[in-house]
Order: C-alpha cells, then structure tokens, then sequence
C-alpha cells in the first residue's frame, strides 16, 4: 500500500505541474497551494494512521498474550 500511496501523490504533483509556461520564472500560485493543501493532508492522514496502527497492534498482542496464559 505504501507504493499505491508514492505512485499517487507523483500522478498529482505531475498533473499539476505539467503545463510549462514561456517564462520559468513565472509561478501559478494556484496551483502550488493545491499541491501543497494536497501533500500536507496526506501527511496527515499518514500519521494518524501510523498513530491508530500502532493502537491497534498493541491491543492485538495483549489479546493473544491473555490466551496464552493456563
């Protein structure tokens, strides 16, 4: 799932940049605030999964090591 997440985030960071304008220098504040709005919510959307899987996992464990006991 980690490839599926970099391959998306290319696909939108290269759609928004593709078009080039005649002068390089010429920014399309539009568009970098989307991409930033865009790469910053994923981040956050990233950590708060790290956060709930690790949660998860833990609850996981203490399960499986109360049965275990005789």
């Amino acid at each position: 799932m980690g490839h599926l997440t970099v391959v998306a985030v290319l696909a939108v960071l290269f759609s928004l940049f593709m078009g080039t304008e005649a002068n390089p220098f010429v920014y399309n504040y539009d568009r970098l605030r989307i991409g930033g709005l865009i790469c910053a919510s994923l981040l956050v959307a990233g950590g708060i999964g790290v956060i709930l899987y690790n949660r998860c996992s833990r609850k996981n464990k203490k399960a499986e090591d109360n049965s275990s006991e005789i």
